[in-house]
């Protein structure tokens, strides 16, 4: 069958086949394997850490993916779903008046349909414990058991929404949708979805909600997806669990983000792999290429036998990377499944595609250079040396491995964001690496002059392959910054992240306190210990005018007036607060904070809003609360913390400003599990306040960053592999050139014990000179990170400055000498004969 192929294909294939048996390509081969297994395993890991979260947090939507609207959809909707194998689910949101015997509450009812929730569970007590129910009955309804105390009602008595009586069946214990918003308009009333239309309470003008819940397997899903998306009208919205404005959305978000930021860094190991093989390939055959074209091989002959070479390679390589990939993977899942909060899924087709992907534009994005200056050997090369291949190609020798590592980047993480940060980070680590780099070993060959013998011999070595040493200066800075990264990712952000959830983190949310109910509920606090936020008096006001002109009403995105065209407002009703001191998790980044001992009317705006209306320090705002308009001058930008489990308002006012205003108080507190029947106890007093549990959203962001704890570690793991395989390949890369330089050295007669203590020398301290320049890209990447992707304070990280120095030097050094120890050991006549 061979003798059928053309005479370049059985040269190329015969080169492989011998190569591959004597342990040429084992280099090139194993970066190779080394990108696709870390890019398969990663990329599978994550998405099953994503998948298990997301499965899940879907509970909190109680489906998979939601169409909300403000009037009913076309049944075409449902129908198709149903056709895809989804299963679906109608909700309808109101509010109402709601009625028992002298008795009225405003409540806040749910209508379901048949099957809800999709994901997660509805516990109802019927008086006999809590259990998992669909929909209400008809002529039924369950409640909240708020709803129970105001009302003065019991389980079994009847209730009337609009024209509709209700027998009250249940009590709703667990609800996997509740809302988590603390302004909620009143207790829960659940009912059937046939039920409404008894009530009457559907009219034209009725603001209502619709809810359309679908869920399935996750490819039917994204189909489903595919074809709605195109027909959802700017009325409705179609989102999942990560596309709300939640803290649980945010931080799912982030821990995607985190995950990507840990995978990147293994892609980006795992590419400089590939090049620092990729360039020894073409140092070792160089010779062969100048004896091809000595005896009459023409230029596309060689081209087409190193094209298929090649290919051959990569193609070995990436099957062996996979097989090596799906190991890890699966000893990764291994350990990490029983933490899990979801079982493990069946992997899809992503992490193969990018694996393989990334296999093939690595190998021949890093390897057109390196090609270009390997077919191009001349023939003379035999005799005057093999020093072309390090001539200087310029810039353009660049741009296929920077875009081959931004495009990884980009399809792994699907974050620009992300994935410019760390290419930036990159970016300035080699600009100025080569100038810091020469000036750290020019001072270090004037301390080497005045020092013993090994470390004068070592750094003389060091000034003499200047070029040779920046490519490993590059690599080792490289490899050392992502660890160092990774180590920072784990042991600082998550920490920061931990750390907006400590263990007296606000679990409970009091709403609707009136004035004189203010002086009681911080007594009981008190006398109870609890940790609690000041309690904030609460003004309902609109956005009247900026700098007396009048802003657009629009009062929702589903009811707007498009004949009023002027200036861009918030488009609803705001929750204004007044207050002498800055809360916490705010920080002024613009103007002052207001001045009790000179009281006067001003106002400080969130920092994104102001931006959003383009105002700033000195504008005038027109407030409309209620029948009266209020101008104040701004005074202050701040910036909030929305993570925080406090509440928080766009606009806090000076106390002069609203105090005469009728307002309710609301506080956010933490209600330790044996004080949580105290609590209730204390607020069956006060029938009028309402209580927003946010606990069980709380336990989810624990687990969430949990989860995220656990994979980044495991994600270290691999990235400490990926660079540590790293480092051995660039010095492998050198070794054919210290050989010769021992032979040399041996035969004018150094000493082994001097050959081994400057090898040593050498090596630590190009570790330890990467490892200075790998702490300064690192921070400069840190900074980015935590400022443009994960909305977090700049700090710095000193501690890991010394960690790379002295990790970098002593790592380096050792495998340096360990590298070159066989080679240390060879006698003189052995080491000339290998150089022939």
């Amino acid at each position: 069958m061979s003798s059928a192929l053309p005479m370049w294909a059985q040269h190329s294939l015969r080169l492989f086949r011998h190569e591959l048996r004597r342990g040429e390509l084992t280099i090139i081969c194993f970066a190779i394997i080394l990108a696709v297994a870390s890019v398969f395993s990663l990329a599978g890991f994550s998405e099953q850490i994503r998948s298990a979260l997301i499965s899940k947090s879907n509970s909190f939507i109680a489906s998979d993916r939601v169409l909300q609207s403000s009037r009913p959809v076309s049944d075409d909707f449902l129908a198709t779903a149903q056709q895809m194998q989804l299963n679906s689910a109608k909700m309808l949101l109101f509010s109402s008046m709601v009625f028992a015997g002298d008795e009225m509450v405003l409540g806040s009812v749910k209508a379901v349909s048949e099957g809800y929730p999709l994901r997660g569970e509805l516990l109802i007590d019927k008086g006999q414990g809590a259990q998992a129910l669909s929909a209400p009955d008809v002529g039924t309804v369950w409640v909240g058991t708020s709803l129970l105390e105001k009302l003065s009602l019991q389980v079994g008595q009847s209730l009337e929404i609009g024209v509709a009586t209700f027998t009250v069946a249940g009590v709703i214990e667990q609800e996997p949708d509740t809302s988590f918003s603390v302004f909620t308009q009143g207790p829960r009333v659940m009912m059937n979805w046939n039920d409404v239309a008894k009530t009457d309470i559907v009219q034209p003008g009725s603001r209502l909600t619709y809810r359309y819940l679908f869920a399935g397997n996750k490819d039917d899903i994204d189909q489903f997806s595919d074809w709605l998306k195109p027909q959802v009208l700017e009325t409705q919205r179609w989102y999942d669990i990560t596309s709300q404005q939640s803290p649980l959305a945010q931080a799912l978000n982030r821990a995607e983000k985190y995950l990507s930021l840990g995978s990147m860094l293994g892609i980006v190991l795992a590419s400089v792999a590939v090049s620092v093989a990729s360039r020894r390939y073409g140092q070792r055959h160089q010779p062969m290429v100048a004896v091809f074209k000595a005896m009459g091989a023409s230029l596309p002959h060689i081209r087409r036998l190193y094209l298929l070479h090649w290919s051959a390679l990569c193609a070995f390589s990436i099957v062996c990377g996979l097989l090596l990939g799906a190991g890890l993977l699966t000893l990764g899942l291994y350990f990490i499944e029983p933490y899990l909060p979801a079982p493990v899924t069946s992997l899809g087709s992503y992490p193969f595609f990018v694996a393989i992907f990334t296999g093939v534009l690595c190998a021949f994005a890093f390897a057109i250079t390196p090609m270009q200056s390997l077919i191009a050997t001349p023939v003379l090369s035999v005799i005057r040396g093999f020093t072309s291949f390090d001539k200087d190609r310029g810039i353009l020798g660049n741009v296929p491995p920077v875009l081959a590592v931004f495009i990884l980047l980009w399809l792994f993480s699907r974050d620009v964001v992300l994935t410019l940060a760390l290419m930036i980070g990159g970016a300035l680590a080699m600009l100025v690496l080569v100038f810091l780099g020469r000036l750290l070993v020019n001072a270090g060959r004037q301390v080497g002059s005045h020092a013993g013998q090994g470390l004068h011999l070592a750094m003389a070595n060091l000034k003499r392959r200047g070029k040779q040493n920046n490519v490993q200066l590059i690599s080792f800075t490289v490899a050392i910054k992502l660890l160092l990264l990774m180590l920072v990712v784990r042991n600082d952000l998550l920490d920061e992240w931990q750390g907006q959830l400590p263990e007296n983190t606000p679990n409970q949310f009091l709403v609707n306190v009136t004035g004189p109910q203010v002086d009681a509920v911080e007594q009981f606090l008190e006398q109870n210990q609890m940790v609690a936020s000041d309690l904030y008096p609460i003004v309902r006001g609109r956005l009247a005018a900026i700098n007396d002109e009048t802003v657009t009403r629009r009062t929702s995105k589903e009811d707007e007036n498009r004949s009023d065209r002027g200036r861009q407002g918030i488009g609803r009703e705001l929750n204004l607060t007044w207050h002498d001191q800055l809360p916490k998790e705010n920080r002024v980044v613009a103007g002052r904070w207001f001045d009790p001992s000179a009281p006067q009317s001003e106002v400080s705006i969130e920092q994104r809003l102001a931006d959003r209306l383009g105002v700033s320090i000195g504008d005038k705002l027109t407030f409309q609360i209620g029948a009266q308009e209020v101008t104040v001058p701004i005074t202050s930008v701040r910036e909030v913390n929305w993570q925080s489990m406090q509440p928080n308002f766009f606009m806090i006012f000076s106390t002069s400003v609203l105090q005469n205003f009728p307002a309710t108080y609301i506080a956010s507190i933490h209600v330790p599990e044996d004080k949580k029947r105290d609590m209730r106890q204390f607020l069956s007093q006060y029938p009028t306040i309402s209580v927003v549990d946010v606990e069980a959203l709380i336990l989810q962001l624990r687990d969430v960053i949990d989860q995220v704890s656990i994979a980044v570690e495991l994600i270290l793991m691999l990235v400490l592999i990926a660079g540590s395989l790293v480092l051995i390949a660039q010095v492998q890369a050198s070794m054919e050139e210290r050989e010769r330089e021992l032979a040399i050295l041996r035969t004018l007669g150094a000493r082994g014990s001097l050959l081994k203590s400057a090898t040593l020398l050498e090596f630590v301290v190009l570790g330890a000179i990467a490892g200075l320049l790998a702490s300064v890209a690192m921070e400069v990447a840190v900074y980015v990170v935590q400022t443009r992707v994960f909305d977090m304070q700049a700090t710095w990280h000193l501690s890991y400055w010394l960690l790379g120095i002295v990790a970098g030097g002593i790592f380096v050094g050792l495998m340096g000498l360990f590298s070159c120890y066989r080679l240390l050991n060879l006698t003189s006549v052995t080491l000339i004969r290998r150089t022939l």
